[in-house]
């Protein structure tokens, strides 16, 4: 049927999308199309071509390129009703594609070529508009997917460079009262120099000498431009976690080289865009200023402003004289942490690494200031998932191919500025242990330095006073037994994740970082012990209807060929592994937030296997895929 996919995603009381009862019954004009802006988990863009009735439709997660070199992913996903060709609007949160749809472009098409290897269209719209080809490029039929390019060449159309370097100022004095040039003074912070080269709703940072820096916090700077294309001059200030960028000058705007554009209109082109964000700004610039502008500029503790000539290019990798950097006198602020370039780190404030080039991971070379380095790279959308945690940290003093030990009660080594919190031990060495609190970039360095790999939480929280407050999330921990691998993990997530839908609850998967997979729930309770219960009621439901499966039970002898469903995770006394922590296996494996999606098309234990190398790309394209579980507490029900 072909609207059956469609519909078997979708809930009609649930989402404003069109969802039809039935199918269409006449094929319709047949050349129409829309190409939509969809910020979902992942900002992506849909395009729609009408044909046999429905629309036949790819997802682009960066967009149509604009120049016959540029390749880009196309996913081939379910066709759509034709009355999508007019939809836009906000799917709610926890419906399959959540998240705010616009309408970027539509039109008319003509169809070259039509097989199930090949299409070959030319768009016909105000902002698509020429000739493409998608090309189908798996052939086991396990994923669907297709290469996107454009045929023709955009006219009038600049490809968005690579590799550009910032342009520098000379040190010189103040303007002067009786200086005719058109001076602009725009405020300098004492950061570092970057360049941000926004495409398909991702940005890529590198600094002044062309290296690429992981800036989490920036993230969203890429899903806010949507599919405008930009190089942009900043200035990054403050420790990576609370990194913020000042907006200088800008470079390219959408195929068109701004650098031989006088300042003035350049400045004019960056007002029009969309750059006021959390953690992005324009930097403050006083045409005309004089004096007064680098006194107050030193007054608040800034060490320079630049002196621009209103009529000045941009010189990309030049000193000019034509922008002068003029000293305020104040010195540039201390303590400044740039963000981490790929390759490794040496501590961060009070907590420093010792041998940090001690290997951990043999088989990759990975050292003990990598291992820093990664912690650094997620500490944005790490840290929430610790916080108020009391941590359990397993550690490889001699690297991963040796013994590792854990660790709890770290109240006879732990500097004084670890927080830690005193927590009841049931079965342990004695009744109470002195849990570490995670809080900051500085706990993760602390960390490192222990050749602490994996840290573990457990799913409750440590009160204002100290006391241990109620569980707020529900995990399953699918564990596949012999015979078995994530992708059986996947299989048993999807039909969870159904059972929890029946009673709107919705659910959250993440990697182990291991051979198995995770759903997270947050929720709110009464007591301690209702979110095992809920867990372990699902998971005998679920062994019960296909005991060849699944399993409920512990026992190693008893999960051969099955996929264990261990719900005894919630156990107050009891942790899992945090998210985004490494592991201790032969590779610097992560346990990774992952979307649905690619739950849903796991058909390869490597579908679901990420490294240390593949989270910074990750965190820039999808934020933290677990921050709902800080915002949307459910309540579970009971189930007989």
């Amino acid at each position: 049927m072909p609207l059956e996919e469609y519909r078997r995603k979708r809930d009609a009381r649930r989402t404003p999308e069109p969802v039809p009862e039935t199918d269409p019954t006449s094929p319709g004009p047949g050349h129409r199309f829309v190409i939509q802006e969809h910020h979902a988990r992942r900002l992506h863009w849909d395009v729609r071509l009408e044909r046999d009735g429905v629309l036949a439709s790819w997802a682009v997660p960066k967009g149509l390129p604009t120049e016959p070199e540029t390749i880009r992913l196309a996913v081939r996903t379910e066709d759509h009703p034709i009355e999508y060709l007019e939809f836009s609007g906000e799917i709610p949160p926890g419906e399959y594609g959540g998240g705010a749809m616009t309408i970027w472009d539509a039109g008319t098409y003509e169809t070259e070529k039509w097989n199930p290897r090949e299409v070959i269209v030319r768009l016909r719209g105000d902002r698509a508009s020429g000739r493409f080809v998608f090309i189908r490029t798996d052939r086991d039929g396990a994923k669907d997917n297709w290469l996107l390019r454009r045929s023709d060449p955009a006219p009038g159309r600049e490809p968005l460079p690579h590799g550009v370097l910032p342009m520098l100022a000379t040190p010189g004095p103040p303007p002067t009262a009786d200086d005719n040039r058109d001076r602009w003074l725009q405020v300098g912070f004492g950061g570092r120099r970057v360049m941000l080269r926004v495409e398909g709703g991702r940005t890529q940072v590198t600094d002044e000498d062309g290296e690429e820096l992981s800036v989490p916090r920036l993230r969203e700077l890429g899903p806010s431009l949507g599919a405008t294309q930009v190089l942009l001059d900043g200035e990054l200030t403050g420790p990576v976690e609370k990194a913020e960028l000042w907006i200088g000058d800008l470079l390219h705007l959408d195929g068109r080289d701004t650098c031989r554009l006088p300042f003035r209109e350049r400045r004019a082109l960056l007002e029009r865009l969309s750059l006021d964000g959390q953690h992005w700004k324009l930097a403050p610039v006083f045409p005309g200023g004089g004096p007064e502008v680098v006194a107050a500029a030193g007054q608040q503790g800034l060490p320079h402003v630049v002196a621009k000539d209103a009529d000045s290019p941009y010189e990309p990798g030049r000193r000019s004289a034509r922008w002068v950097e003029v000293s305020t006198g104040a010195p540039a602020k201390q303590g400044r942490r740039e963000a981490p370039r790929r390759g490794g780190a040496a501590g961060v404030g009070r907590a420093r690494l010792t041998n940090p080039d001690k290997v951990l991971y043999p088989l990759t070379g990975t050292t003990k200031s990598e291992v820093l380095a990664h912690y650094l790279a997620v500490a944005d959308v790490m840290l929430p998932h610790l916080r108020n945690r009391a941590v359990t940290m397993v550690r490889w003093p001699d690297g991963v191919e040796k013994s590792s030990f854990f660790e709890k009660d770290v109240s006879r080594h732990a500097p004084e500025w670890i927080r830690t919190a005193r927590v009841g031990t049931p079965g342990g060495r004695s009744e109470n242990a002195d849990f570490p609190l995670i809080d900051d970039a500085e706990g993760l360095a602390w960390a490192a330095n222990l050749a602490a790999l994996e840290l573990h939480v457990p799913q409750w929280r440590i009160g204002p006073r100290g006391g241990q407050q109620l569980p707020d999330l529900v995990v399953f921990d699918l564990d596949p037994g012999e015979g078995t691998t994530v992708v059986d993990c996947a299989r048993v997530a999807e039909r969870i994740a159904d059972r929890l839908a029946d009673d709107e609850l919705v659910a959250y998967p993440r990697t182990s970082g291991g051979k198995g997979l995770q759903l997270y729930l947050p929720v709110t309770v009464s007591r301690a012990e209702r979110t095992s219960e809920f867990a372990k009621a699902l998971a005998e439901e679920l062994a019960r209807e296909t005991p060849g499966r699944v399993t409920a039970v512990m026992a190693k002898a008893r999960r051969r060929g099955k996929v264990f469903v261990d719900w005894s995770q919630n156990n107050p006394h009891k942790t899992t592994i945090a998210s985004y922590s490494l592991r201790g296996r032969a590779r610097p494996t992560v346990a990774t937030p992952v979307t649905w999606e690619e739950v849903r098309s796991c058909r390869r234990v490597e579908d679901l296997v990420f490294t240390a190398d593949d989270l910074p790309a990750r965190i820039a394209e999808h934020g933290d895929l677990l921050a709902p579980l800080f915002t949307d507490p459910q309540r579970l029900p009971r189930r007989s």
